[in-house]
């Protein structure tokens, strides 16, 4: 592409009057990182280099044809048609920086007058916009620095002799003196020396035609540290581009420093942050939006940070009351150590309680910006201290079923003894005999309940060796009333005659457990299944007990749960501790428990299988 005749005089460049020293600025300007655009008095676009065709979108067609407001009507208006309009009209040179939204890129430009217009050099600089986000203050400084300074660029041609030097050049080019029209090696001969990155680079794109770039030092008589671009031009010389980094690389290793001890400060807040045992969260004081959370804050949810973020208080916690006590926060009283207690929108159903302490965050003037939170989850204690309140009534109504069953066994055995006297007597009629069989019977099953009330609450402290049967049956005959009431049928089944060592009342426990759950789940009746027989798991011999039950069934994210502790579906008729302290028991014997269960329409119910090694390890 050809660089239109009015473009030295209007871009300012000095050199060479030479034709071809045009030509090389032409080259010079379609090599530019920088986009050049030329505007005339109709606003047409009539030159466009590489980088602008790259960074504005300018196909051929748009050369000389439509307006530049037509081709960007999202400028028509802005502080960049200002710019243009001013300098078009009187004739100077103004610099603007914008976001244009439709590219979604951030844009840098000079305007400059020319004889048939305006020329705009500009350049992409969204990089840079973003980049200043994250960087610190010092950091921001130094970019805009970087950003603010012009490379310096010279032409050489075949003899390498200067034939153009812009602005910036000229500035740091000036302790040498005049060079223009001089030699590169004669004004500057402390760069020739074995394996000199100069003369590699410079012949390199000379000969060879190859561009190259390279950092060095560029000792007197300017004593520079420079980074440097060589590119083969049209007429065999070359372009370079150079630019002072003596102080960018002096402050690059200070920023060096500084960024890994901001990077290990950082990381060890972070850490402390994320791995705090209670739950952090930093909220906006307008509509109470997360802002941050730790992992033990997004815990209380079940879902991770990234998925609260953005979301409001009362959105995840619907709880009555909290959003006034955010308000209260906000306008800047401190709310310390509050039990606070609801549902979470993630647990509906699920109770739960904390201690929370929430603190205003002041700006520099005083006004709230944020709110700080900390959360300290304190369901399981007050769950425990329920089941610790429960316990101690099942303990002291099993401590008087005992002292009952205990007390009674004498009278029992009187009635019982007068009952076999009063059957003795020969001259007893028949219907009042068969009475007294019924009251024997009756009597014989009052001290069977008794007997294994007492064997409940009386523990062993050394394993026995029992058969299934007998671990089962005593259970079975401690519940058959409520069976029968309940309108619940037993089928069992035992087979096999294998023995088990094994604490037997931990084990009669864990199968109560079992057995009262399948009557809770057949309220209006049903078929309690319970089946045990030789197995071996794991290359180890023993009995496997199944309790079954055709009741409603369990969803799966409730049977994934219930061998937790506290977990109940029972609101307050259950602690939440029976299959998990079942499962402690199972597990102490070297056995396994576990569950299947199904909410079918036709077949439903749960089965839970427990497995007991022969021998104890």
């Amino acid at each position: 592409m050809h660089v239109r005749a009015d473009m030295n005089p209007g871009l300012g460049f000095q050199g060479g009057e030479s034709r071809a020293g045009h030509t090389d600025l032409g080259h010079l300007v379609e090599i530019l990182t920088d986009g050049i655009i030329f505007l005339d008095r109709e606003w047409r676009i009539t030159f466009a280099n590489r980088a602008a065709r790259r960074i504005s979108h300018i196909d051929e067609e748009d050369l000389n044809g439509p307006t530049h407001w037509e081709l960007y009507p999202d400028t028509v208006g802005t502080r960049q048609e200002l710019i243009y309009r001013a300098s078009m009209e009187r004739r100077i040179s103004l610099d603007h920086e914008f976001y244009y939204r439709p590219f979604d890129i951030w844009i840098s430009l000079r305007t400059f007058p020319i004889s048939s217009g305006i020329a705009v050099q500009f350049r992409d600089i969204s990089r840079l916009k973003r980049a200043e986000a994250k960087w610190d203050e010092s950091a921001r400084q130094l970019d805009q620095v970087f950003a603010g300074t012009t490379d310096a660029v010279v032409l050489l041609d075949r003899d390498y002799n200067f034939t153009f030097l812009n602005r910036r050049a000229e500035e740091m080019l000036a302790p040498s003196g005049d060079v223009l029209g001089k030699n590169l090696w004669t004004s500057f001969p402390s760069v020739i020396y074995p394996d000199s990155p100069y003369v590699r680079t410079y012949r390199r794109a000379m000969d060879e035609r190859i561009g190259g770039s390279f950092e060095a030092y560029y000792p007197e008589p300017l004593n520079l540290w420079l980074t440097v671009e060589a590119h083969p031009s049209d007429e065999d010389g070359i372009i370079v581009f150079f630019r002072d980094i003596s102080e960018r690389r002096n402050a690059a290793e200070e920023l060096r420093l500084k960024n890994e001890e901001t990077t290990r400060q950082a990381a060890e807040l972070e850490t402390l942050y994320r791995t705090a045992p209670i739950g952090l969260a930093l909220f906006d004081a307008v509509e109470f939006r997360y802002q941050r959370l730790n992992d033990r804050q997004a815990a209380f949810f079940g879902l991770k940070p990234e998925q609260v973020l953005g979301r409001t208080l009362t959105e995840m916690a619907p709880i009555p009351g909290l959003q006034e006590l955010f308000e209260q926060v906000r306008e800047g009283t401190p709310v310390v150590n509050y039990p606070l207690e609801g549902e979470l929108i993630s647990h509906p159903g699920e109770h739960r309680y904390w201690t929370v302490n929430y603190s205003p965050v002041r700006g520099a003037d005083g006004s709230v910006q944020a709110i700080s939170a900390a959360s300290l989850e304190i369901t399981q204690q007050k769950k425990a201290e329920k089941a610790l309140i429960q316990s101690e009534k099942l303990a002291a109504v099993g401590r008087l079923a005992s002292s009952i069953s205990h007390e009674i066994n004498n009278p029992l055995e009187s009635i019982t003894n007068l009952l076999f006297l009063i059957s003795t007597n020969e001259e007893l009629p028949s219907d009042v005999r068969k009475y007294v069989e019924i009251a024997q019977a009756e009597l014989a099953r009052v001290s069977q309940i008794a007997t294994q009330t007492l064997r409940f609450h009386r523990q062993s402290a050394r394993p026995s060796r029992v058969t299934a049967a007998q671990l089962v049956q005593p259970v079975l005959n401690l519940y058959h009333g409520r069976l029968v009431n309940s309108g619940v049928t037993v089928d069992t089944s035992y087979s096999g005659t294998t023995q088990v060592s094994c604490l037997e009342n931990e084990i009669r426990q864990v199968l109560s457990n079992l057995i009262v759950n399948a009557m809770d789940a057949m309220r209006t009746g049903g078929r309690l299944t319970l089946r045990a027989h030789h197995a071996v798991r794991a290359g180890r011999e023993g009995i496997r007990i199944l309790v079954a039950d055709n009741g409603h069934g369990m969803l799966c994210k409730t049977m994934a749960r219930i061998f937790e502790p506290f977990f109940t579906t029972k609101d307050l008729n259950g602690t939440g501790l029976g299959l998990w302290i079942s499962e402690e028991i199972v597990q102490r014997h070297g056995g396994r428990l576990s569950v299947r269960s199904s909410q079918h329409e036709r077949y439903h119910g749960s089965a839970f299988s427990l497995f007991l090694p022969a021998e104890r390890d």
